[in-house]
């Protein structure tokens, strides 16, 4: 039920883990559960329990066929990769006019772009003026760039000499996001941090912005870069 309710409400029901649990025992006590039905918390509890030991579990050992599956689906991306130039641009503009340091944030698609970006100038010799760091979330560029379709790189190519710092911030329950750090191995520009919102797949890929600690983790990346 508690599915059914998030699902219907989309992108306007995003929640933590906690707030999605929180929901659970509401509705559970609406309907009678605890006073009605013996045992009814704890069938919930385990409910929730089989949920996380079964469903993820069989998704997680899935991630690459699923993947696999829903990449024709990603009409964006593909859009992207076929007409991605103007973007480009765009975001160049609209960051060189902007007085640094900048902190660069990008989710999803956001982050493809915006490593694209990066590269590209690097590769030319002309970095993205006052641009210190790069921050990724649930983000494809790695899985992009292990095909052979990240418009910047070749596979097996090196981040350009000039690409800044990039915190790479990824889900496991999300199948859209990608470590950074195993495909461009010893390179110390590059972090990848787990964020773990609770939320099923697809729901976990835009539940990134309900969690302090994306924030925090964050924070604390600008702290090392020395920025402001």
């Amino acid at each position: 039920m508690t599915a059914g309710a998030l699902a219907a409400a989309g992108a306007d029901a995003d929640c933590t883990g906690a707030e999605r649990d929180r929901l659970v025992e509401l509705l559970t006590t609406r309907l009678g559960g605890d006073a009605r039905v013996p045992g009814a918390r704890a069938a919930a509890v385990l409910g929730r329990l089989a949920m996380r030991v079964t469903t993820q579990p069989l998704l997680n050992a899935w991630r690459g066929s699923l993947t696999v599956g829903a990449t024709p689906a990603l009409g964006d991306i593909l859009r992207y990769q076929a007409r991605g130039h103007d973007l480009r641009e765009f975001l160049h503009a609209r960051i060189a006019a902007a007085p640094g340091p900048t902190v660069l944030i990008g989710h999803s698609l956001g982050g493809i772009a915006l490593v694209d970006l990066l590269a590209l100038a690097a590769a030319r010799g002309e970095a993205v003026p006052g641009t210190e760091l790069l921050v990724t979330v649930g983000s494809q560029a790695p899985f992009l760039y292990e095909l052979g379709a990240l418009t910047a790189l070749e596979p097996g190519a090196k981040l350009p000499y000039g690409f800044p710092r990039w915190l790479n911030v990824y889900d496991r329950q999300d199948v859209l996001s990608y470590l950074a750090g195993p495909v461009f191995p010893g390179d110390p520009r590059i972090t990848d941090h787990e964020i773990g919102s609770r939320q099923p797949f697809p729901a976990c890929h835009s539940a990134y912005w309900k969690q302090d600690s994306l924030y925090e983790r964050i924070e604390q990346a600008v702290a090392e870069a020395e920025i402001g």
